[in-house]
């Protein structure tokens, strides 16, 4: 299958997708967001949803990295 001109951008900056876990301030529960960061890269980029379930979060790492052409970890 040909790629797509932003996945072949992810893949030649080394991007990577992941689920990060962060605590909620106002409610002081842990809640989970998508996490993109390429190689190098000194802030990575976190969703704006919060998922208070981690499969949820998973779902999302699994689809943003699919679009994008990244790799899960």
């Amino acid at each position: 299958m040909t790629q797509m001109t932003h996945q072949k951008i992810t893949r030649a900056i080394g991007g990577t997708v992941s689920v990060t876990s962060i605590r909620d301030p106002a409610e002081g529960d842990t809640k989970y967001v998508v996490s993109y960061q390429n190689r190098g890269g000194l802030q990575p980029w976190l969703s704006k949803h919060h998922f208070s379930d981690v499969a949820q979060a998973d779902a999302g790492a699994l689809t943003l990295a699919d679009f994008l052409g990244a790799e899960v970890r």
